[in-house]
């Protein structure tokens, strides 16, 4: 069953750059046009209870103001009935304030029918008598048509002007057009100066939008602890986006020490407002308790409220919940319906999740050929990881024809993309020529490096096929027999942990085999792969010879014994057997000696029958037994054994015996 696993920092940081991103859309002028700021320095300055005394008193710029905090200020409810009479009453009065906030409420349809053509009328009463907010919304309803014929190059002119004149709202639409290339080509330089203007006119939306260029270095340098400044101050003074961007750094330890208490009172202030990512990442918290108790169920009920506003991202946890029954009875229907949602809506993860349901038909029918299409969809979405299955598809033929060359190039775009696994097939293509010439070294670079970054199999790969090249020099398999050149891929692989590889190069070693002798380098790569059989065998031997080592009985039993108990092995049991009968590294123990040989000589070893015999006629167990030691000698002398034949011409001539 799959394991659900929290979002890690990259996926938090793309997280934050859609939810930015996507709060620079307009997604109606509604929410577009509420960014658009407050009143100027000096009514911003005028506290409430002076300023209600001065709108009584009939000052219309106090009005003005006062209708304009009427529906924002932050952390306040809206009282509109109010904001509409102040703001008739400083219109009437010819205030170009006035006119400028009742055209915003007329362009909302905020207490008033919406209507944009009169709003467009006040906004360019206002603006000549130079009013800057009229003066900036009468220019944003120029560039967009709105309540006015279309004048781009006016619009533009008439922001140009505001904004040099000092004015904030200006100088935020104006640097945030920049920004966006939205009307002008993108200048990230030119609107980070125009922003910080605003933003040093205690501009909330210049706050926040100079933070996202602090935060991931656009025409200023990168300096993410100043970004969560200019992020928090956006978000007291009740920015939803900068709310999420706050809790989200907060969370994840970016520009800031990570604080999860902190990092959820500010993703539940953005969710409040209706910021769908920071819903989802509330569901991440609650699934995984962060910052929280877990508590999977809310977990879910966060994720659902953010999918139905249509974030892929819960979208596609909510797939990854039901494929893991996490949560919820496991159901791959639902898992698929969500991960679908998803990838509609472009989540190259579902895309690739898609992929691996219709190439193992899990959850919908089978089809090969659609997996590699959706394969292909993620890739081009930008997740690495397709290219690796992509790779696989094209490799062995499942979905379209096989095709080495393509399916090399997916493994290299892979790699590119810093992927181990990649890194690791592009290595194996290498250095077999798959797809293309070999390239034996570039590739044991390839499958080294996806080793160290966490793919182990990548090295398993490198032992192979160092071994398969020893082999083929060794036996002559598709290659000329060249000793020299099967002893160095032997040792290539040995090196890697490949234990047959280093068994062969004992041998190479212990025989002479493709270079000259040496036993002591047969010792240390017996020992290298004495998970074998045949290595402990081999090391029994060498310690009961004193070959490439100092002679020790002791060691050559443990080795001995250890071959046993691994495999039923004629010639392992005769020598544990022999040493025992002789006291050879071990107490004398006849009793064992003999059952050992016994299994050694019915598996046919002449030693052991022979040795067997001679202990049964010279009672080596306490009474002889002529019958049972005739038997085991002529079974010896019938496999060839010469001593055996020599002590039965002995024992037939009546000659004494040794």
């Amino acid at each position: 069953m799959m394991e659900l696993v929290p979002l890690e920092t990259p996926a938090l940081i793309e997280l934050l750059s859609e939810a930015l991103d996507n709060s620079l859309v307009e997604r109606g002028l509604a929410a577009g046009y509420e960014l658009l700021g407050h009143a100027d320095a000096f009514w911003q300055r005028v506290d409430l209870a002076e300023l209600m005394r001065m709108a009584q008193g009939g000052n219309p710029d106090a009005q003005a103001e006062l209708a304009w905090r009427s529906v924002m200020s932050a952390g306040q409810p809206r009282a509109v009935a109010d904001a509409v009479r102040w703001a008739s009453a400083s219109a009437e009065r010819g205030c170009p304030a006035g006119e400028a906030v009742l055209g915003w409420l007329l362009y909302q349809g905020l207490g008033l029918p919406r209507d944009l053509s009169e709003a467009a009328r006040l906004f360019e009463s206002a603006a000549r008598h130079g009013d800057g907010r009229g003066s900036t919304w009468f220019a944003l309803c120029l560039l967009r048509g709105h309540g006015v014929a279309r004048d781009v190059s006016r619009g533009l002119e008439l922001l140009r002007k505001t904004a040099q004149r000092g004015q904030r709202d200006a100088q935020y639409w104006l640097g945030r057009l920049l920004y966006r290339g939205e009307h002008l080509p993108p200048d990230p330089a030119a609107a980070v100066e125009l922003l910080r203007c605003a933003s040093e006119q205690d501009y909330p939306e210049a706050h926040d939008l100079l933070a996202r260029c602090r935060f991931f270095g656009r025409g200023i340098p990168q300096d993410r602890t100043e970004a969560v400044r200019l992020w928090h101050a956006a978000a007291e003074a009740g920015v939803p986006t900068a709310m999420f961007s706050l809790g989200l750094c907060l969370h994840a330890g970016e520009g800031t020490p990570v604080d999860r208490l902190q990092a959820l009172r500010w993703l539940r202030a953005a969710a409040r407002e209706g910021i769908v990512e920071a819903m989802t990442l509330l569901g991440q918290c609650a699934t995984f308790g962060l910052g929280m108790a877990r508590d999977v169920e809310a977990g879910l009920a966060w994720y659902r409220r953010a999918a139905a506003l249509g974030s892929r991202v819960a979208q596609f946890e909510l797939g990854e919940a039901y494929a893991a029954g996490c949560g919820v009875r496991r159901d791959l229907d639902q898992a698929v319906h969500w991960w679908r949602e998803a990838a509609a809506a472009g989540h190259a993860r579902a895309q690739l999740k898609l992929g691996h349901c219709h190439r193992w038909g899990e959850g919908v029918e089978e089809n090969k050929a659609l997996a590699l299409a959706w394969y292909h969809r993620a890739a081009a979405g930008g997740e690495a990881s397709a290219h690796v299955w992509l790779g696989e598809c094209y490799e062995h033929g499942v979905g379209a024809p096989a095709d080495p060359l393509e399916a090399r190039r997916h493994y290299q775009a892979a790699a590119a993309a810093g992927l181990a696994h990649g890194k690791a097939e592009l290595g194996r293509c290498l250095l077999y020529g798959i797809g293309g010439q070999p390239d034996v070294a570039r590739g044991e670079v390839l499958l080294r490096e996806a080793a160290e970054a966490g793919w182990q199999t990548a090295l398993d790969e490198l032992e192979r096929y160092w071994f398969d090249q020893g082999e083929r020099h060794f036996h002559g398999r598709g290659a000329i027999v060249d000793l020299a050149r099967a002893r160095e891929c032997y040792r290539k692989a040995g090196e890697l942990g490949h234990r047959r590889a280093a068994w062969m190069l004992a041998e190479c070693f212990r025989h002479g085999l493709g270079g000259p002798p040496d036993l002591a380098q047969a010792v240390i790569w017996y020992r290298r792969a004495a998970t074998l059989f045949d290595a402990k065998l081999a090391l029994a031997d060498l310690y009961y010879h004193g070959e490439g080592v100092a002679q020790n009985y002791r060691e050559a039993f443990r080795w001995f014994s250890q071959a046993v108990e691994q495999q039923e092995d004629a010639y392992a049991l005769y020598s544990l057997g022999f040493m025992l009968l002789h006291g050879q590294g071990v107490r004398r123990d006849v009793r064992r000696a003999l059952k050992a040989l016994r299994r050694a000589a019915l598996l046919g070893e002449p030693n052991a029958q022979y040795e067997l015999g001679s202990a049964w006629y010279r009672g080596a167990a306490g009474a002889k037994n002529p019958k049972l030691a005739m038997k085991w000698l002529r079974m010896a002398a019938a496999h060839g054994h010469e001593a055996a034949r020599a002590f039965l011409e002995r024992i037939n001539a009546g000659k004494k015996l040794n």
